[in-house]
């Protein structure tokens, strides 16, 4: 078998499991069919349920099911399934016998798997293999054998236009060719399959319930082993974010999230002016980085952002760190030293845990902001400044006005452009991209060759709280960077996770809590809406019709989200 030029690439967001509501519907609506109607249970239906399973996984843009006859010179039957305008359909392509072309034939004798390109059919034959019936031209293909007991029954085909399957998903596939392989000598053992019908035959349909129960079996069957091999796919996919339009221009700024857009949003409108801005939020949420945008995107960006943080330095040098002194104003001041105000006139200044800031400091701190001037410590005259104060705070200051240890005048004058930055852990639909920018940092800074995270690795992620918020997931990555074994960052073990889990096993949901919680969750985001560009199936990557069964099985209705 020739080695794979490409590697698998998608842009499903979600681990292998999420995947699995894309064709959870088909069957169990085949198999409710099946059982109430007793009859004509197809194999075009069935490849219609394997494909719908197969494209999102790999983006298979073309699947084939050819069926030989005994003699192995005749193609018996033939279908072909496709995604059309969003729908994925499935026809029979030649339902009367064909003759081998001498590619078919080439195709007919493979007894393993083979990826072949365009290029290498031309390289052989002189042209592309091109389908029966079907006018469009594929540049990659892969060749499956649908083999039992050492019996080629026929041979499952996917093409693709951009790329070849990857090593991955040739495996995955083989598995259901193998099962499909097995489905198609049960049938024919009980002489109940005819490859030139298609479906079951008379007599089998005659026997009514016994057949259905059986068809209802095999669809299970394959239901969950293709269930099975997804999540252990999920190990070895790699993840590939979607790409998010720019809103913000800053490098370090990532994620695309409705929180985080208000949060752009509000940028927008005040870099540009010379409003004060307090930052609010959480340790670890980037307040530093917003307060960067705001004065990148100012007109004084030609300076320098002064940055001090009032709460790493000692209370008996704050003054002097931000206003300076003269030589001699105190023991220890052996010369004339420049303040971080002086330093950050017509620039800005930024004050990060401004709550940490002393009582006594507050009130010249008043001053600065209403004077716009300074006196150095040890000084007699006051130096005028021009300097945009944007500061940032992890604490609730108006309750710390409350309890007496921040000014509520200083509060007031700080506070005239608030900025709330939302934590990790309720912005989760960034974290997929965040973790692929941090990867990126670390693995150019260490030199290291990673190609990214599994989708487990992206699931173990967002199943995670984040106390710690962006700062803590960046320290796991690059932790992870450094650990790295191997080109794929397969699984993520966040320290003291498990120790929490295990003391919260108490409270811990069933999966049908979970499953209809997050259901819940994502209706009342969309305002109740179910199908759309902006409703609940889209976001959850599942079809309407599949939703709204669930919503009925999980007893959720309209007035759970209103």
């Amino acid at each position: 078998m020739r080695k794979q030029e490409t590697d698998f690439n998608t842009g499903i967001n979600v681990d292998g499991n999420d995947v699995k509501p894309h064709a959870d519907s088909y069957f169990e609506i085949r198999a409710e069919t099946v059982a109430e109607q007793e009859k004509n249970f197809t194999l075009r239906e069935l490849f219609q349920g394997v494909f719908s399973k197969l494209h999102p996984l790999f983006s298979i843009d073309c699947g084939a099911l050819i069926l030989y006859n005994d003699e192995m010179d005749h193609i018996t039957r033939a279908y072909l399934t496709e995604v059309i305008s969003g729908k994925i359909s499935c026809t029979e392509t030649i339902s009367d016998p064909v003759s081998l072309s001498l590619i078919t034939k080439e195709i007919a004798g493979f007894d393993f798997p083979v990826l072949k390109s365009r290029q290498d059919w031309i390289t052989d034959f002189g042209e592309n293999h091109c389908l029966t019936n079907h006018p469009t031209e594929y540049h990659f293909h892969c060749y499956i054998p649908l083999e039992n007991n050492g019996r080629i029954l026929g041979t499952f085909e996917l093409h693709n236009h951009k790329r070849e399957l990857s090593a991955e998903g040739l495996t995955f596939c083989c598995n259901i060719a193998d099962f499909i392989a097995g489905l198609l000598a049960v049938m024919e053992e009980r002489n109940g399959y005819s490859p030139n019908l298609g479906t079951l035959a008379k007599s089998e349909i005659i026997n009514g319930p016994k057949t259905s129960i059986q068809a209802e079996g095999k669809i299970k069957q394959l239901e969950n082993e293709i269930e099975k091999l997804s999540t252990q796919l999920a190990e070895y996919l790699i993840f590939k974010p979607e790409e998010s339009p720019e809103i913000l221009t800053h490098p370090e700024i990532v994620g695309s999230s409705p929180e985080m857009q208000e949060v752009y949003s509000l940028l927008n409108r005040i870099s540009s002016t010379q409003t004060t801005v307090l930052i609010l939020g959480e340790t670890g949420t980037g307040k530093e980085l917003i307060a960067k945008a705001v004065h990148d995107a100012s007109a004084r960006k030609q300076k320098t952002m002064i940055r001090v943080n009032c709460g790493t330095i000692p209370p008996n040098l704050i003054e002097s760190e931000l206003f300076g002194h003269e030589k001699g104003s105190f023991t220890g001041a052996t010369e004339r030293r420049i303040g971080k105000f002086e330093q950050a006139h017509k620039g800005t200044i930024f004050l990060d845990e401004i709550g940490e800031l002393p009582l006594d400091l507050q009130v010249k701190l008043l001053r600065v902001l209403q004077e716009k001037e300074i006196e150095r410590v040890g000084g007699k005259t006051t130096i005028v400044t021009d300097v945009r104060i944007i500061s940032a705070t992890n604490r609730n200051l108006l309750e710390e006005v409350e309890a007496g240890r921040f000014r509520r005048d200083l509060y007031y004058r700080l506070n005239v452009f608030p900025v709330s930055l939302p934590s990790l852990r309720n912005r989760k639909s960034d974290i997929p991209a965040l973790a692929t920018f941090f990867l990126e940092k670390f693995a150019k800074k260490l030199n290291r060759n990673i190609d990214g995270f599994s989708k487990k690795a992206i699931s173990t992620m967002m199943a995670y709280s984040w106390p710690g918020n962006v700062r803590e997931l960046e320290h796991l990555i690059e932790r992870q960077v450094v650990m790295a074994d191997g080109t794929l960052i397969k699984d993520i073990e966040i320290p003291g996770n498990n120790k929490q889990s295990i003391s919260s096993a108490g409270a811990v949901k069933t999966i049908f809590e979970n499953e209809r919680d997050h259901i819940f969750t994502v209706l009342e985001l969309c305002n109740g809406r179910i199908s759309g560009q902006h409703g609940a199936a889209k976001l959850l990557g599942v079809p309407a019709t599949t939703l709204n069964s669930k919503i009925k099985k999980l007893g959720l209705a309209k007035k759970h989200v209103y």
